[in-house]
């Protein structure tokens, strides 16, 4: 082949190759949005420059949503917050509808379902208001007849694309019935009928200030921010009755938060709610915020807590049970008898200083002291003599856990004293506080000496006798026999 003809065919090939690749490969997304762009019923209107959106499609009411300083609002039939996923979606809705075909000369508007009354979207953008009418389903395809005022066409679209409209009041009304940051909060005061609590954020956590002051437990106070935060309507009562006959005098739960400033120095914003009595159908409760009504599920009531010690901190060990390295047992009885016992990690297995242990029970003890909290708090404190009584001075088990190295940091010190309860009472060293540690918990430690040697010392294994005597009269048979 002529060298000159070989060096235009390359060349037309790579110019080929080119195209391909940058008009077809790269280039096809560009083509499908310009296709998906041209198809759009409303190809000026962008979503956030919506500003109301009235429907009147599933519910026989006119709905209408109205964009506030950044955030949706139902304006018509009620006053109310509106759900900002579904306005949103709406309005979304409106700005992507496309048309799958288009109808030029469309037979009358009936025929489409499009006469009066049909299903209508009202909506404004750019200061020019627009009105969909959305019709019948079309026989073939999943699609539905629309037409716009002021066009004489008829178009079909996917009907999917109108599922954005096709809401009921209830389901456009926010459901949030707290609308805050849990990080924003500064105090919570909670109530309920017979008591009250009051806890503030500081640089150290979560500190209780009523009824008493101390410690708050931070996983408690953060649960029920989380909750408060997630609580959703189950239904709103717009026509509410006495507080009497809701529960509401006095409430069964009440909450009030103080929620941080934007601006440095302004004064706190405050969320409150309130939890009233058992609704009409017996399986959810009605409460009331910034003064809506609404229904909540008993589910999230029973989630409240509604004691004080359930916020009071009763950690009395915490530490990661891989580091602990070696436990020291003291036991004294009301004889006045002390034993000192001293347990390792050996081999990864824990090797005693006196009988040996058994190495699952020691697991256990240790893992059960690494985030041991108490059921209950007992008493703030207690005298000489009432701590001798409970068998905390001295006590009765004292149980140490140290990390590696000689002598080792000491990662916990409980203290335990005489059955309480279903439990049994305990303290730690820096405390005065005398806390109550449940029976599934106390379970996993030793009550006392005898306990500890009954429950937590190797057991030998049970010898065989018939097996024993077998083997010797094996071994007798065998030595008779040797010449």
């Amino acid at each position: 082949m002529n060298p000159k003809t070989t060096l235009v065919l390359f060349a037309i090939a790579a110019a080929l190759a080119a195209f391909v690749h940058f008009y077809v490969i790269e280039g096809e997304p560009a083509r499908l949005e310009a296709e998906a762009a041209a198809k759009r019923l409303f190809p000026d209107v962008e979503a956030e420059e919506i500003a109301w959106i009235a429907l009147r499609v599933s519910d026989p009411r006119e709905i209408r949503l109205e964009r506030r300083d950044g955030r949706w609002r139902i304006a018509r039939p009620i006053d109310f917050a509106a759900d900002a996923f579904a306005a949103d979606g709406a309005a979304n809705a409106i700005a992507q509808l496309r048309s799958e075909s288009v109808v030029e000369e469309p037979r009358p508007p009936e025929v489409y379902g499009l006469e009066e009354p049909a299903a209508l979207v009202r909506f404004e953008a750019g200061g020019v208001e627009q009105t969909l009418r959305i019709g019948r389903e079309t026989p073939v395809g999943a699609n539905s007849y629309a037409s716009i005022e002021g066009d004489g066409r008829v178009f079909t679209v996917a009907s999917y694309q109108l599922s954005a409209f096709k809401k009921k009041l209830e389901d456009l009304r926010d459901k949030r019935i707290l609308d805050f940051d849990p990080q924003a909060v500064e105090r919570v005061g909670v109530r309920w009928p017979d008591g009250r609590v009051a806890m503030e954020r500081s640089d150290e956590g979560w500190r209780m200030v009523e009824p008493v002051r101390a410690v708050a437990d931070a996983d408690s106070v953060d649960d029920l921010l989380s909750s408060l935060s997630f609580l959703r309507a189950a239904s709103f009562v717009d026509e509410p009755d006495s507080d009497e006959a809701m529960g509401f005098a006095p409430p069964q739960f009440a909450v009030e938060l103080a929620l941080s400033g934007e601006a440095e120095g302004a004064e706190p914003e405050i969320a409150r709610l309130e939890v009233g009595g058992v609704d009409e159908s017996g399986s959810g409760r009605f409460a009331r915020a910034a003064g809506a009504h609404y229904t909540i599920s008993q589910r999230s009531f029973d989630d409240f807590p509604r004691s004080v010690v359930e916020y009071r901190d009763r950690r009395l060990a915490e530490f990661e049970a891989e580091e602990a390295a070696r436990v020291e047992l003291g036991f004294h009885s009301a004889a006045g008898e002390a034993v000192a016992l001293s347990v390792a990690r050996a081999n990864e297995s824990w090797a005693s200083s006196a009988d040996p242990v058994d190495p699952d029970r020691l697991d256990a003890l240790v893992d059960a002291l690494a985030r041991l909290r108490a059921d209950d708090i007992v008493a703030e404190a207690l005298g000489p003599d009432e701590l001798r009584g409970m068998e905390l001075d001295p006590a009765r088990v004292v149980l140490q856990v140290y990390g590696e190295g000689d002598p080792g940091e000491r990662l916990a010190e409980v203290q335990l004293g005489v059955g309480f309860g279903d439990g049994v009472v305990a303290r730690v060293p820096e405390r005065e506080t005398i806390y109550r540690i449940g029976a599934a918990l106390a379970d996993a430690l030793p009550a006392d000496l005898e306990d500890f040697r009954a429950r937590f010392v190797a057991q030998p294994e049970p010898v065989d006798e018939a097996a024993e005597t077998d083997s010797q009269g094996d071994e007798e048979a065998a030595a008779g026999a040797e010449p």
